[in-house]
């Protein structure tokens, strides 16, 4: 998919501001480009949301372990939030093309180890998009 060159600036803002720890530049740069306007921006904000919260819970998840206090809810949690990512994701995908939607559904949305594992890399990459948003709302008072 081609990405207008206000993406591609807007995904170069994001990897300087990441540090250049982007995993998924070109993917993310679709997801960007389809949320680039309405009706699918609000979409694209969302599916940041909880690309942000799915990333942080699963690094609390590892970290205190399933006898973890709280890992339970935090785990129900993260499963709502999962489903409602991916629903977000298959939504801001239906204006992409036949090609990329089943690309998509391949690599991140396929109900497997690796897709999961894909889909988290993914969430973290639009977790800094969502900390960009965060920052400039803050500095500039708009979005990026």
């Amino acid at each position: 998919m081609d990405v207008s060159p206000l993406t591609s600036e807007l995904l170069s803002r994001l990897d300087t501001f990441s540090g250049n720890r982007l995993k998924r530049k070109e993917d993310l740069a679709v997801l960007l480009e389809l949320g680039s306007s309405p009706p699918r921006d609000s979409t694209l904000e969302e599916l940041s949301f909880h690309a942000k919260f799915l990333q942080r819970a699963h690094l609390i998840m590892q970290r205190i372990g399933t006898q973890g206090e709280g890992y339970d809810r935090l785990s129900r949690e993260f499963g709502s939030s999962l489903d409602k990512a991916f629903s977000l994701l298959r939504n801001l995908l239906g204006g992409a093309t036949a090609d990329t939607r089943n690309r998509f559904d391949s690599l991140y949305l396929a109900m497997t180890q690796e897709g999961l594992s894909n889909f988290l890399a993914l969430c973290g990459d639009l977790a800094w998009y969502k900390n960009l948003c965060i920052d400039e709302q803050r500095t500039k008072g708009k979005r990026p």
